[in-house]
Protein backbone atom coordinates (compact mmCIF):
# COMPACT_ATOMS: atom_id res chain seq x y z
CA UNK A 1 0.00 0.00 0.00
CA UNK A 2 1.13 4.01 -0.99
CA UNK A 3 2.44 5.33 2.68
CA UNK A 4 1.58 8.87 1.18
CA UNK A 5 -1.71 9.77 1.65
CA UNK A 6 -3.27 13.68 1.83
CA UNK A 7 -6.80 14.06 3.03
CA UNK A 8 -9.19 16.45 1.96
CA UNK A 9 -9.83 19.50 3.44
CA UNK A 10 -13.09 20.50 1.34
CA UNK A 11 -16.68 19.09 0.85
CA UNK A 12 -16.67 16.24 -1.10
CA UNK A 13 -17.95 17.10 -4.61
CA UNK A 14 -21.00 16.13 -6.17
CA UNK A 15 -19.67 13.02 -7.80
CA UNK A 16 -18.43 11.38 -4.83
CA UNK A 17 -21.13 12.21 -3.08
CA UNK A 18 -23.94 10.40 -5.52
CA UNK A 19 -21.72 7.17 -5.38
CA UNK A 20 -22.35 7.26 -2.03
CA UNK A 21 -26.11 7.42 -2.19
CA UNK A 22 -26.15 4.98 -5.27
CA UNK A 23 -23.93 2.82 -2.62
CA UNK A 24 -26.98 3.49 0.02
CA UNK A 25 -29.43 2.72 -2.19
CA UNK A 26 -27.40 -0.84 -2.89
CA UNK A 27 -27.23 0.18 -6.55
CA UNK A 28 -23.32 -0.38 -6.06
CA UNK A 29 -21.45 -2.39 -3.16
CA UNK A 30 -18.94 -0.64 -1.00
CA UNK A 31 -15.56 0.47 -0.88
CA UNK A 32 -15.17 -0.69 2.52
CA UNK A 33 -17.43 -1.82 5.68
CA UNK A 34 -16.45 -1.24 9.35
CA UNK A 35 -19.15 -4.15 10.47
CA UNK A 36 -20.43 -5.59 13.57
CA UNK A 37 -19.81 -2.84 15.57
CA UNK A 38 -21.06 -0.32 18.78
CA UNK A 39 -21.48 2.90 16.62
CA UNK A 40 -21.26 5.97 18.75
CA UNK A 41 -23.83 8.70 17.30
CA UNK A 42 -21.99 12.15 18.25
CA UNK A 43 -25.37 13.57 17.25
CA UNK A 44 -27.65 11.94 19.96
CA UNK A 45 -24.84 10.72 22.34
CA UNK A 46 -25.93 6.97 21.79
CA UNK A 47 -24.14 4.25 21.65
CA UNK A 48 -25.51 2.01 19.26
CA UNK A 49 -24.58 -1.89 18.61
CA UNK A 50 -24.93 -3.99 15.81
CA UNK A 51 -24.33 -1.72 13.14
CA UNK A 52 -22.47 -1.52 10.07
CA UNK A 53 -20.93 1.74 8.85
CA UNK A 54 -20.84 1.76 4.60
CA UNK A 55 -18.18 3.58 3.23
CA UNK A 56 -17.47 4.62 -0.85
CA UNK A 57 -15.17 7.19 -2.24
CA UNK A 58 -13.94 7.88 1.20
CA UNK A 59 -17.66 8.51 2.39
CA UNK A 60 -19.51 7.67 5.04
CA UNK A 61 -22.48 5.99 2.49
CA UNK A 62 -24.63 3.94 5.34
CA UNK A 63 -25.44 3.55 8.89
CA UNK A 64 -27.21 0.27 9.34
CA UNK A 65 -28.31 -3.24 10.65
CA UNK A 66 -27.85 -4.05 6.65
CA UNK A 67 -24.88 -6.40 6.08
CA UNK A 68 -22.87 -5.78 2.58
CA UNK A 69 -20.63 -7.15 0.66
CA UNK A 70 -16.96 -4.95 -0.14
CA UNK A 71 -13.78 -4.70 -1.25
CA UNK A 72 -12.33 -4.40 2.46
CA UNK A 73 -14.29 -5.35 5.34
CA UNK A 74 -13.17 -5.13 8.76
CA UNK A 75 -15.39 -7.44 11.55
CA UNK A 76 -15.18 -5.09 14.30
CA UNK A 77 -16.96 -8.15 16.76
CA UNK A 78 -18.73 -5.69 19.36
CA UNK A 79 -16.11 -3.15 19.53
CA UNK A 80 -16.95 0.47 19.78
CA UNK A 81 -16.54 2.85 16.46
CA UNK A 82 -16.18 6.48 17.40
CA UNK A 83 -15.73 9.73 14.52
CA UNK A 84 -12.53 11.00 14.08
CA UNK A 85 -10.69 13.13 16.75
CA UNK A 86 -10.18 16.62 16.09
CA UNK A 87 -7.93 19.37 18.14
CA UNK A 88 -9.47 22.22 16.98
CA UNK A 89 -6.79 24.52 19.33
CA UNK A 90 -2.95 23.36 18.94
CA UNK A 91 0.18 24.79 18.65
CA UNK A 92 2.17 21.97 16.07
CA UNK A 93 5.66 23.91 16.40
CA UNK A 94 6.30 22.68 19.77
CA UNK A 95 10.01 22.41 20.11
CA UNK A 96 9.90 20.05 17.00
CA UNK A 97 9.15 20.03 13.90
CA UNK A 98 5.81 18.91 11.76
CA UNK A 99 6.76 15.60 10.47
CA UNK A 100 7.60 14.71 14.49
CA UNK A 101 4.24 16.31 14.93
CA UNK A 102 2.24 14.03 12.70
CA UNK A 103 4.49 10.80 13.55
CA UNK A 104 2.92 11.16 17.27
CA UNK A 105 -0.14 12.40 16.38
CA UNK A 106 -0.93 9.66 13.97
CA UNK A 107 -1.34 6.71 17.35
CA UNK A 108 -4.12 8.72 18.93
CA UNK A 109 -6.96 8.95 16.83
CA UNK A 110 -6.67 12.47 16.39
CA UNK A 111 -7.47 12.80 12.06
CA UNK A 112 -8.01 16.66 11.89
CA UNK A 113 -5.77 19.36 13.30
CA UNK A 114 -6.08 23.31 13.68
CA UNK A 115 -3.25 24.59 14.03
CA UNK A 116 -2.22 28.50 15.22
CA UNK A 117 0.07 29.95 13.55
CA UNK A 118 2.40 32.58 15.49
CA UNK A 119 5.19 31.40 15.89
CA UNK A 120 7.32 31.12 12.64
CA UNK A 121 5.81 34.53 11.34
CA UNK A 122 6.35 36.31 14.24
CA UNK A 123 9.96 35.46 13.28
CA UNK A 124 10.17 35.73 9.53
CA UNK A 125 6.97 37.77 8.90
CA UNK A 126 4.91 36.20 5.90
CA UNK A 127 6.84 33.60 4.61
CA UNK A 128 6.69 31.90 7.70
CA UNK A 129 2.50 31.35 7.11
CA UNK A 130 3.31 29.92 3.87
CA UNK A 131 5.89 27.81 4.75
CA UNK A 132 3.47 26.60 7.33
CA UNK A 133 0.83 25.99 4.87
CA UNK A 134 2.63 24.22 2.76
CA UNK A 135 4.48 21.86 5.30
CA UNK A 136 0.78 20.87 6.67
CA UNK A 137 -0.60 20.29 3.65
CA UNK A 138 1.91 17.58 2.82
CA UNK A 139 0.64 15.07 5.74
CA UNK A 140 -1.42 12.27 6.20
CA UNK A 141 -3.09 14.24 8.84
CA UNK A 142 -6.46 16.34 7.68
CA UNK A 143 -4.20 20.14 8.90
CA UNK A 144 -6.22 23.57 9.35
CA UNK A 145 -4.86 26.41 10.74
CA UNK A 146 -5.73 29.90 11.43
CA UNK A 147 -3.78 32.96 10.81
CA UNK A 148 -1.95 34.24 13.62
CA UNK A 149 -3.05 38.38 14.57
CA UNK A 150 0.78 38.51 16.10
CA UNK A 151 0.16 40.35 18.59
CA UNK A 152 3.07 42.35 20.64
CA UNK A 153 3.48 44.20 24.36
CA UNK A 154 3.96 47.63 22.16
CA UNK A 155 3.96 48.68 18.73
CA UNK A 156 7.61 47.29 18.49
CA UNK A 157 6.72 44.29 19.30
CA UNK A 158 4.82 43.86 15.87
CA UNK A 159 6.84 44.56 13.29
CA UNK A 160 6.04 41.71 11.84
CA UNK A 161 2.27 41.74 12.14
CA UNK A 162 0.01 41.77 9.35
CA UNK A 163 -3.55 44.15 8.36
CA UNK A 164 -6.24 42.63 6.39
CA UNK A 165 -4.39 43.65 3.07
CA UNK A 166 -1.39 41.90 3.74
CA UNK A 167 -3.12 38.48 4.63
CA UNK A 168 -6.43 38.84 2.57
CA UNK A 169 -5.39 36.00 -0.13
CA UNK A 170 -4.44 33.50 2.76
CA UNK A 171 -7.52 33.58 4.36
CA UNK A 172 -9.01 32.56 1.27
CA UNK A 173 -6.98 29.35 1.62
CA UNK A 174 -9.87 26.21 2.29
CA UNK A 175 -7.27 25.15 4.97
CA UNK A 176 -7.15 28.44 6.33
CA UNK A 177 -10.31 28.12 9.12
CA UNK A 178 -9.88 32.20 10.33
CA UNK A 179 -7.82 34.23 12.54
CA UNK A 180 -6.18 32.79 15.19
CA UNK A 181 -6.03 33.67 18.97
CA UNK A 182 -6.98 37.80 19.51
CA UNK A 183 -5.99 38.58 22.48
CA UNK A 184 -8.70 40.93 24.03
CA UNK A 185 -6.58 43.07 26.34
CA UNK A 186 -5.13 44.12 23.04
CA UNK A 187 -8.37 44.08 21.02
CA UNK A 188 -10.13 46.49 23.41
CA UNK A 189 -7.31 49.28 23.26
CA UNK A 190 -8.25 52.95 21.81
CA UNK A 191 -5.25 53.03 19.27
CA UNK A 192 -3.63 51.48 16.52
CA UNK A 193 -2.85 48.30 17.91
CA UNK A 194 -6.15 47.75 18.93
CA UNK A 195 -7.78 48.96 15.73
CA UNK A 196 -5.43 46.57 14.12
CA UNK A 197 -6.84 43.20 15.57
CA UNK A 198 -10.27 44.59 15.41
CA UNK A 199 -10.24 44.73 11.52
CA UNK A 200 -8.91 41.59 11.36
CA UNK A 201 -11.58 40.09 13.43
CA UNK A 202 -14.13 41.70 11.27
CA UNK A 203 -12.78 40.59 8.18
CA UNK A 204 -12.72 37.36 8.95
CA UNK A 205 -15.78 37.18 10.23
CA UNK A 206 -17.61 38.94 7.57
CA UNK A 207 -15.81 36.05 5.16
CA UNK A 208 -17.88 33.62 7.64
CA UNK A 209 -14.59 32.16 9.05
CA UNK A 210 -13.79 32.32 13.00
CA UNK A 211 -12.18 35.07 15.06
CA UNK A 212 -10.79 32.74 17.88
CA UNK A 213 -10.55 34.58 21.01
CA UNK A 214 -8.04 34.95 24.32
CA UNK A 215 -10.02 36.15 27.17
CA UNK A 216 -7.11 35.72 29.85
CA UNK A 217 -8.36 37.98 33.00
CA UNK A 218 -11.42 39.62 30.80
CA UNK A 219 -14.26 39.61 33.53
CA UNK A 220 -17.99 41.29 33.16
CA UNK A 221 -17.90 44.36 31.06
CA UNK A 222 -14.75 43.57 29.35
CA UNK A 223 -15.49 40.38 28.42
CA UNK A 224 -18.77 40.90 27.03
CA UNK A 225 -17.20 44.08 24.88
CA UNK A 226 -14.98 41.82 23.69
CA UNK A 227 -17.50 38.96 22.96
CA UNK A 228 -19.03 42.15 21.14
CA UNK A 229 -15.96 42.06 18.55
CA UNK A 230 -16.99 38.24 17.31
CA UNK A 231 -14.78 36.33 19.11
CA UNK A 232 -16.03 32.71 18.31
CA UNK A 233 -14.46 30.80 21.03
CA UNK A 234 -12.19 30.94 23.56
CA UNK A 235 -9.61 28.21 25.34
CA UNK A 236 -8.09 30.37 28.50
CA UNK A 237 -11.35 29.48 31.20
CA UNK A 238 -9.64 27.93 33.73
CA UNK A 239 -12.60 27.65 36.55
CA UNK A 240 -15.89 26.06 36.18
CA UNK A 241 -17.38 29.70 37.08
CA UNK A 242 -15.14 30.98 33.98
CA UNK A 243 -16.80 27.52 31.60
CA UNK A 244 -19.75 28.23 32.33
CA UNK A 245 -19.73 32.12 31.68
CA UNK A 246 -18.42 31.68 28.32
CA UNK A 247 -20.82 29.22 27.51
CA UNK A 248 -24.10 31.29 28.60
CA UNK A 249 -22.34 34.24 26.28
CA UNK A 250 -22.20 31.91 23.25
CA UNK A 251 -18.52 31.19 22.77
CA UNK A 252 -17.28 28.03 21.83
CA UNK A 253 -15.90 27.47 25.20
CA UNK A 254 -12.48 24.78 25.35
CA UNK A 255 -10.93 23.01 27.96
CA UNK A 256 -7.69 22.60 27.90
CA UNK A 257 -5.73 19.33 28.97
CA UNK A 258 -2.10 19.49 26.95
CA UNK A 259 1.20 20.93 27.33
CA UNK A 260 0.82 24.48 28.41
CA UNK A 261 -2.08 23.80 31.32
CA UNK A 262 -4.67 20.96 32.21
CA UNK A 263 -7.44 22.18 33.40
CA UNK A 264 -9.48 19.22 33.18
CA UNK A 265 -9.53 18.84 37.23
CA UNK A 266 -11.02 22.18 37.78
CA UNK A 267 -13.05 22.35 35.09
CA UNK A 268 -14.80 18.35 35.05
CA UNK A 269 -18.16 19.40 37.27
CA UNK A 270 -19.46 21.12 34.17
CA UNK A 271 -19.40 18.06 32.21
CA UNK A 272 -21.57 16.55 34.82
CA UNK A 273 -23.88 19.62 34.65
CA UNK A 274 -27.43 19.30 32.93
CA UNK A 275 -26.91 22.20 30.77
CA UNK A 276 -26.45 21.94 26.82
CA UNK A 277 -22.71 21.34 25.93
CA UNK A 278 -22.41 21.61 22.78
CA UNK A 279 -20.32 24.33 22.64
CA UNK A 280 -17.77 22.95 25.20
CA UNK A 281 -14.67 21.41 23.30
CA UNK A 282 -11.63 19.28 24.70
CA UNK A 283 -8.17 20.79 23.70
CA UNK A 284 -4.29 20.28 23.56
CA UNK A 285 -3.23 24.08 22.95
CA UNK A 286 -0.48 22.44 22.34
CA UNK A 287 1.83 18.95 24.12
CA UNK A 288 5.81 19.03 24.95
CA UNK A 289 8.17 16.30 23.56
CA UNK A 290 8.34 14.86 26.66
CA UNK A 291 4.05 15.01 27.21
CA UNK A 292 3.73 12.99 23.60
CA UNK A 293 6.11 10.67 25.30
CA UNK A 294 4.92 10.15 28.60
CA UNK A 295 1.21 11.32 28.14
CA UNK A 296 0.06 11.35 24.79
CA UNK A 297 -1.76 14.06 22.60
CA UNK A 298 -5.13 14.34 22.87
CA UNK A 299 -5.75 10.91 23.51
CA UNK A 300 -4.05 10.98 26.62
CA UNK A 301 -6.99 14.04 27.41
CA UNK A 302 -9.82 11.59 26.76
CA UNK A 303 -8.36 9.19 28.74
CA UNK A 304 -7.96 11.65 31.64
CA UNK A 305 -11.41 12.68 31.60
CA UNK A 306 -12.90 9.29 31.20
CA UNK A 307 -10.67 8.38 34.49
CA UNK A 308 -12.62 10.90 36.09
CA UNK A 309 -16.23 9.46 34.94
CA UNK A 310 -17.05 12.17 33.10
CA UNK A 311 -19.68 10.29 30.56
CA UNK A 312 -18.30 9.13 27.41
CA UNK A 313 -20.74 10.38 25.32
CA UNK A 314 -20.60 14.07 26.94
CA UNK A 315 -16.19 13.19 26.26
CA UNK A 316 -16.54 12.18 22.87
CA UNK A 317 -19.02 14.92 21.74
CA UNK A 318 -16.42 17.29 23.08
CA UNK A 319 -13.61 16.09 20.52
CA UNK A 320 -15.87 15.02 17.98
CA UNK A 321 -19.18 17.00 16.61
CA UNK A 322 -18.73 20.01 19.09
CA UNK A 323 -15.24 20.44 18.01
CA UNK A 324 -15.94 20.29 14.01
CA UNK A 325 -19.19 22.60 14.11
CA UNK A 326 -16.93 25.01 16.04
CA UNK A 327 -15.77 25.57 12.62
CA UNK A 328 -18.55 25.39 10.09
CA UNK A 329 -17.05 21.89 9.33
CA UNK A 330 -19.81 19.67 10.58
CA UNK A 331 -20.94 18.56 7.48
CA UNK A 332 -17.75 16.68 6.49
CA UNK A 333 -16.41 16.08 10.05
CA UNK A 334 -17.06 14.96 13.46
CA UNK A 335 -19.98 12.45 12.95
CA UNK A 336 -20.95 9.43 10.78
CA UNK A 337 -23.85 11.05 9.22
CA UNK A 338 -24.26 10.42 5.23
CA UNK A 339 -21.99 12.15 2.94
CA UNK A 340 -19.21 12.93 5.76
CA UNK A 341 -16.01 11.82 5.31
CA UNK A 342 -15.31 8.59 7.03
CA UNK A 343 -13.26 9.70 9.53
CA UNK A 344 -12.97 6.99 12.37
CA UNK A 345 -11.36 5.24 15.46
CA UNK A 346 -11.89 1.67 16.75
CA UNK A 347 -11.56 1.33 20.76
CA UNK A 348 -12.84 -1.87 22.58
CA UNK A 349 -15.17 -0.17 24.84
CA UNK A 350 -16.46 3.35 25.83
CA UNK A 351 -14.25 3.86 28.59
CA UNK A 352 -11.20 2.50 27.71
CA UNK A 353 -10.04 5.17 24.73
CA UNK A 354 -6.98 2.82 23.08
CA UNK A 355 -7.40 2.95 19.46
CA UNK A 356 -6.73 -0.25 17.74
CA UNK A 357 -7.86 1.11 14.16
CA UNK A 358 -7.89 4.73 12.73
CA UNK A 359 -9.42 5.62 9.30
CA UNK A 360 -9.61 8.67 7.56
CA UNK A 361 -11.53 9.36 4.81
CA UNK A 362 -12.22 5.38 4.32
CA UNK A 363 -8.23 4.63 4.65
CA UNK A 364 -6.97 2.72 7.24
CA UNK A 365 -3.96 4.85 8.64
CA UNK A 366 -3.30 2.55 11.34
CA UNK A 367 -3.59 -0.94 12.72
CA UNK A 368 -2.26 -3.13 15.80
CA UNK A 369 0.49 -0.33 16.92
CA UNK A 370 1.64 0.20 13.60
CA UNK A 371 0.76 3.73 11.82
CA UNK A 372 0.18 2.53 7.55
CA UNK A 373 1.26 5.99 6.42
CA UNK A 374 4.34 7.81 6.96
CA UNK A 375 4.85 11.75 7.65
CA UNK A 376 6.44 13.49 4.90
CA UNK A 377 9.93 15.04 5.56
CA UNK A 378 9.80 19.30 6.01
CA UNK A 379 12.22 21.46 4.40
CA UNK A 380 14.00 24.27 6.26
CA UNK A 381 15.02 27.10 4.29
CA UNK A 382 18.19 28.58 5.35
CA UNK A 383 16.90 32.10 5.73
CA UNK A 384 14.82 30.57 8.31
CA UNK A 385 18.05 29.35 10.17
CA UNK A 386 19.94 32.15 10.61
CA UNK A 387 17.75 34.58 12.76
CA UNK A 388 20.05 34.86 15.72
CA UNK A 389 21.67 38.28 15.27
CA UNK A 390 22.75 39.86 18.88
CA UNK A 391 25.78 42.11 18.76
CA UNK A 392 28.48 42.54 21.30
CA UNK A 393 26.82 45.45 22.79
CA UNK A 394 23.62 44.04 24.67
CA UNK A 395 26.10 44.07 27.74
CA UNK A 396 26.58 47.60 28.17
CA UNK A 397 23.04 48.23 29.42
CA UNK A 398 23.94 46.40 32.60
CA UNK A 399 26.06 48.99 34.75
CA UNK A 400 23.08 50.21 36.95
CA UNK A 401 23.07 46.33 38.17
CA UNK A 402 26.88 46.40 38.80
CA UNK A 403 26.88 49.20 40.75
CA UNK A 404 23.41 50.85 41.74
CA UNK A 405 23.21 54.22 42.08
CA UNK A 406 22.83 54.85 46.04
CA UNK A 407 19.76 55.56 47.09
CA UNK A 408 17.92 54.91 44.21
CA UNK A 409 14.82 51.95 44.37
CA UNK A 410 15.00 49.48 41.22
CA UNK A 411 12.13 47.71 39.48
CA UNK A 412 12.11 43.88 39.42
CA UNK A 413 9.71 41.62 38.05
CA UNK A 414 8.04 39.49 40.74
CA UNK A 415 6.48 35.84 39.84
CA UNK A 416 3.39 35.35 41.59
CA UNK A 417 3.24 32.00 40.22
CA UNK A 418 5.17 30.23 37.33
CA UNK A 419 3.38 32.51 34.56
CA UNK A 420 2.13 35.88 36.00
CA UNK A 421 4.19 38.17 37.05
CA UNK A 422 3.71 41.83 39.22
CA UNK A 423 6.00 44.89 39.74
CA UNK A 424 8.00 44.95 42.76
CA UNK A 425 10.11 47.75 44.13
CA UNK A 426 13.19 46.80 45.77
CA UNK A 427 14.11 49.49 48.77
CA UNK A 428 16.90 51.04 48.10
CA UNK A 429 18.92 50.25 51.66
CA UNK A 430 19.09 46.82 50.76
CA UNK A 431 21.30 47.69 47.68
CA UNK A 432 24.48 47.66 47.89
CA UNK A 433 26.05 51.80 46.93
CA UNK A 434 29.36 49.88 45.10
CA UNK A 435 30.55 46.76 43.44
CA UNK A 436 31.55 44.36 45.77
CA UNK A 437 32.24 41.39 43.49
CA UNK A 438 34.67 40.28 40.24
CA UNK A 439 34.14 42.08 36.78
CA UNK A 440 32.06 38.91 35.86
CA UNK A 441 30.12 38.69 39.31
CA UNK A 442 26.50 40.42 39.52
CA UNK A 443 26.18 42.53 42.95
CA UNK A 444 23.77 40.60 45.33
CA UNK A 445 20.55 42.91 45.15
CA UNK A 446 18.38 41.31 47.81
CA UNK A 447 17.03 37.84 48.39
CA UNK A 448 16.53 35.99 45.08
CA UNK A 449 16.80 38.84 42.83
CA UNK A 450 18.71 37.65 39.34
CA UNK A 451 19.59 39.71 36.72
CA UNK A 452 16.93 39.68 33.98
CA UNK A 453 17.90 40.52 29.88
CA UNK A 454 15.77 40.79 26.92
CA UNK A 455 18.02 41.42 23.64
CA UNK A 456 16.11 42.14 20.41
CA UNK A 457 18.12 38.81 18.99
CA UNK A 458 16.47 39.74 14.97
CA UNK A 459 16.63 43.13 14.43
CA UNK A 460 19.03 44.49 16.73
CA UNK A 461 17.25 47.44 18.29
CA UNK A 462 19.07 47.00 21.56
CA UNK A 463 18.51 45.40 24.34
CA UNK A 464 16.72 46.18 28.18
CA UNK A 465 18.24 45.07 31.52
CA UNK A 466 16.02 43.99 34.13
CA UNK A 467 15.68 41.89 37.74
CA UNK A 468 13.57 39.33 38.31
CA UNK A 469 12.40 38.20 41.77
CA UNK A 470 11.29 34.63 42.61
CA UNK A 471 12.62 32.56 39.97
CA UNK A 472 15.38 30.59 42.24
CA UNK A 473 18.39 30.44 40.25
CA UNK A 474 20.91 30.07 42.55
CA UNK A 475 24.04 29.51 39.73
CA UNK A 476 24.94 30.39 36.46
CA UNK A 477 22.54 31.73 33.87
CA UNK A 478 19.45 30.29 31.52
CA UNK A 479 18.34 31.66 28.08
CA UNK A 480 16.38 31.03 25.61
CA UNK A 481 15.18 32.15 21.93
CA UNK A 482 11.31 30.04 22.39
CA UNK A 483 9.75 32.73 23.49
CA UNK A 484 6.12 33.12 23.23
CA UNK A 485 4.88 36.78 21.68
CA UNK A 486 8.19 37.74 20.87
CA UNK A 487 11.37 37.87 18.80
CA UNK A 488 13.61 38.90 22.02
CA UNK A 489 16.33 36.29 23.46
CA UNK A 490 15.20 36.30 27.25
CA UNK A 491 17.66 35.35 29.61
CA UNK A 492 18.21 35.01 33.82
CA UNK A 493 21.25 35.17 35.66
CA UNK A 494 23.55 34.87 38.88
CA UNK A 495 26.79 36.70 37.39
CA UNK A 496 27.23 38.48 34.02
CA UNK A 497 29.89 35.94 32.76
CA UNK A 498 27.20 33.02 32.92
CA UNK A 499 25.47 35.39 31.20
CA UNK A 500 27.78 36.05 28.59
CA UNK A 501 28.13 32.55 27.97
CA UNK A 502 24.29 32.07 27.73
CA UNK A 503 24.02 34.88 24.86
CA UNK A 504 27.03 33.79 22.81
CA UNK A 505 25.83 30.14 22.69
CA UNK A 506 22.70 30.77 21.74
CA UNK A 507 24.16 32.94 19.09
CA UNK A 508 26.66 30.15 17.65
CA UNK A 509 23.77 27.44 17.66
CA UNK A 510 21.08 29.40 16.13
CA UNK A 511 18.33 30.07 18.82
CA UNK A 512 16.92 27.21 21.37
CA UNK A 513 18.24 27.35 25.13
CA UNK A 514 21.30 27.01 26.99
CA UNK A 515 21.97 26.67 31.02
CA UNK A 516 25.40 27.81 31.50
CA UNK A 517 27.83 28.11 34.94
CA UNK A 518 29.94 31.06 34.36
CA UNK A 519 31.89 29.62 31.29
CA UNK A 520 30.48 26.36 30.45
CA UNK A 521 27.83 25.31 28.67
CA UNK A 522 26.19 22.64 31.35
CA UNK A 523 22.84 21.71 29.27
CA UNK A 524 21.28 23.45 25.89
CA UNK A 525 18.39 21.82 23.31
CA UNK A 526 19.53 24.03 19.65
CA UNK A 527 16.86 25.06 18.01
CA UNK A 528 17.77 26.99 14.94
CA UNK A 529 14.67 27.05 12.86
CA UNK A 530 13.45 30.15 13.77
CA UNK A 531 15.30 29.85 16.86
CA UNK A 532 12.25 28.36 17.67
CA UNK A 533 12.35 24.28 16.54
CA UNK A 534 14.85 21.24 16.50
CA UNK A 535 15.60 19.51 13.84
CA UNK A 536 16.34 16.31 15.83
CA UNK A 537 13.48 13.85 16.63
CA UNK A 538 10.99 14.29 19.47
CA UNK A 539 12.65 11.24 21.62
CA UNK A 540 16.29 13.19 21.60
CA UNK A 541 14.46 16.99 21.99
CA UNK A 542 12.43 15.57 25.44
CA UNK A 543 16.02 14.43 26.84
CA UNK A 544 17.94 17.78 25.84
CA UNK A 545 14.82 19.28 27.74
CA UNK A 546 14.77 17.02 30.93
CA UNK A 547 18.48 17.44 31.02
CA UNK A 548 18.42 21.61 31.41
CA UNK A 549 15.09 21.27 33.80
CA UNK A 550 17.09 18.84 36.20
CA UNK A 551 20.42 21.23 35.64
CA UNK A 552 17.94 24.44 36.82
CA UNK A 553 16.33 22.08 39.27
CA UNK A 554 19.41 21.53 40.69
CA UNK A 555 20.26 25.02 40.83
CA UNK A 556 17.48 25.98 42.88
CA UNK A 557 14.97 26.72 40.52
CA UNK A 558 11.52 25.56 42.06
CA UNK A 559 9.14 25.67 38.98
CA UNK A 560 7.83 23.12 37.19
CA UNK A 561 8.44 23.47 33.63
CA UNK A 562 10.81 26.06 34.16
CA UNK A 563 11.49 27.03 30.72
CA UNK A 564 7.67 28.14 30.37
CA UNK A 565 8.01 30.36 32.84
CA UNK A 566 11.11 31.92 31.00
CA UNK A 567 8.96 31.82 27.68
CA UNK A 568 6.29 33.37 28.82
CA UNK A 569 7.90 36.52 30.17
CA UNK A 570 7.51 38.70 27.00
CA UNK A 571 4.17 37.90 26.04
CA UNK A 572 0.78 40.08 26.15
CA UNK A 573 -1.86 37.34 26.95
CA UNK A 574 -0.53 36.75 30.55
CA UNK A 575 -1.36 39.11 33.34
CA UNK A 576 0.40 41.76 34.84
CA UNK A 577 4.23 42.77 34.61
CA UNK A 578 6.22 41.71 31.18
CA UNK A 579 9.45 42.62 30.01
CA UNK A 580 10.67 44.34 26.43
CA UNK A 581 14.20 44.96 24.96
CA UNK A 582 12.99 48.50 25.66
CA UNK A 583 12.03 48.33 29.21
CA UNK A 584 9.48 47.24 31.29
CA UNK A 585 5.78 46.66 30.44
CA UNK A 586 2.94 47.54 33.04
CA UNK A 587 0.04 45.42 31.33
CA UNK A 588 -2.95 47.41 33.20
CA UNK A 589 -1.84 50.96 31.98
CA UNK A 590 0.45 49.97 28.90
CA UNK A 591 3.33 51.96 30.58
CA UNK A 592 7.12 51.61 29.05
CA UNK A 593 9.13 51.30 32.46
CA UNK A 594 12.53 51.96 33.30
CA UNK A 595 14.61 49.76 35.60
CA UNK A 596 15.30 52.76 37.96
CA UNK A 597 11.85 54.14 39.92
CA UNK A 598 12.04 57.76 39.55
Amino acid sequence: MERRFRPSVTPPNLERRWAAAQCALGRVTPDMVLANGVIFNSVTGEFISNLNVWIKEGLVARVTEESAKAEFRVDLNGMVVIPGLLDTHTHVYGQTGVDEFVRYVLPTGVTTVVAETDELPRIIGRAGYELIAEQIAAQPLRFYYTLAPLSGLTPEEEAASPGVAEIADLLADPRCVGLGEAYWNIALLDDGQGARVRELMAAVVAMGKRAEGHTAGARDDRLQAYIALGPSSCHEPITEAQVLDRLRLGLWTMVRQGGVRKELDAVAPVFFSDIDLRRLVLVTDGQYPRGFLDEGYLDGAVRTALAMGIPPARVYQSVTINAAEHFGLGSMLGSFSPGAYADAVVIPSPDDYWPQAIFCEGRMIYEDGRALVDPQPVSYPPEFLDTVKTTDDWEGGGAQLWAPPPGVPLRALELVSRLVAKEAILDPKALPSSPTAADDGLLGLGEDVLALLAVDRLRRRGAFWGLIKGFGLKRGACGTTICWDTADLLAVGCDRKSMRTVVRRLSETGGGIVYAVEGQVVAELVAPFCGIVSLEPMREVAEAMEEVERALAAAGVPWENPLLTLSTLATAAIPFFRITHRGYLRVTDRALLPLEVS
